[in-house]
């Protein structure tokens, strides 16, 4: 089952799962948010910017204009399609897809109609904070966030699973390890702080923790040992990005600012479906929807292991979320977006 990226597809992708409003409630509460009243004009803005890594990344097509943009999940599928590699990139769309798609915001990787480029793809694959940094600095050489600017950042996986195979191969302690993963969490809050200002004359950022990577396929394949420790390594990081403003973390920034738990999110998901319910289509939540859980490109609806669907395992590969995943965050990321009064 592909879910497809157009305007009257759209509630559908949002209602074909039931939304967790609890959740979504709280953030908004942390945030400081509410529900735009009539009397608030409703956010428009006129560009998008993604900084992150693969959770974050569409590739580029095999030509101007293509349906067969990649992601880091499982690809969804041409109508019809015979062959498991046809690739239509409309289809089991990322978060950032489905947030961009709200504000009919366009990326050129899969602009099949040809039209106004409105969505920069800034997110690299591998990309750890360090990565986030230089395409900040890049951003900020040639162009100023302004208040229609929507920027969404997410990253730090990948610094943690760095962290992790320090301790492993004993390059690091675990001291040191967890010390620098709040480190890095503090470098990324930074970022964010660079994007917005307590006035609102500069951009939009929402912004994500990342989930605890003892939870992923990887994470499970561990022992309990290095399961705490990526855990803890984690759980550093996301401090740090979180830590109070007087302490180097993100600044209170007016009504410039969203905040999605996206680790809270998949705990709680994990959590149910371990202790024996579903969530919604959510079957799965240890195993890697995809074949190769590595090579995540190349991976598609039509090459998922058995038992697996485009939505009902909640990762698609050894860290990676699945479509399924993404329509959580991609829900809560459009429920928020809509909600703050920005």
């Amino acid at each position: 089952m592909n879910f497809r990226v157009d305007r009257w597809s759209a509630v559908a992708l949002r209602s074909s799962l039931v939304i967790l409003t609890t959740v979504s409630a709280l953030l908004l509460s942390s945030c400081g948010g509410g529900g735009q009243s009539s009397q608030t004009k409703r956010f428009k803005p006129t560009r998008m910017v993604v900084f992150g890594d693969e959770a974050s990344l569409l590739m580029p097509p095999s030509t101007p204009n293509g349906i067969d943009a990649r992601k880091y999940t499982n690809n969804g599928l041409v109508t019809g399609a015979t062959n498991p590699q046809d690739v239509d990139c409309r289809f089991n769309p990322l978060w950032v897809q489905a947030l961009a798609l709200e504000y009919s915001l366009v990326f050129a990787e899969c602009n099949p109609s040809n039209l106004t480029v409105t969505a920069q793809m800034r997110a690299t694959a591998g990309a750890k904070v360090a990565d986030v940094v230089a395409a900040v600095d890049a951003f900020l050489a040639t162009s100023a966030p302004v208040p229609t600017d929507l920027i969404t950042m997410m990253v730090g996986t990948n610094d943690i699973v760095e962290l992790y195979n320090g301790v492993i191969s004993s390059s690091l302690t675990q001291v040191a390890a967890v010390a620098e993963a709040r480190a890095r969490g503090l470098a990324f809050a930074g970022q964010i702080n660079r994007l917005v200002n307590s006035s609102n004359t500069k951009g939009r950022v929402m912004y994500s923790t990342v989930p605890y990577l003892n939870l992923t396929p990887f994470g499970q394949s561990k022992s309990e040992a290095d399961q705490n420790l990526l855990k803890s390594l984690t759980q550093s990081f996301n401090d740090g990005m979180r830590t109070s403003e007087k302490n180097g973390g993100v600044a209170t920034n007016g009504r410039s600012l969203g905040f999605l738990d996206t680790a809270q999110k998949f705990q709680n998901i994990f959590d149910q479906v371990d202790g024996g319910d579903n969530v919604d289509a959510i079957t799965n939540v240890k195993q890697a929807a995809c074949q190769d859980p590595v090579n995540l490109l190349s991976c598609t609806n039509g090459t998922l292991v058995t038992g697996a669907t485009s939505v009902n395992y909640l990762w698609a590969g050894s860290i990676n979320f699945s479509a399924g995943g993404h329509l959580y965050v991609g829900d809560d990321a459009v429920n928020l977006a809509t909600s703050l009064p920005w």
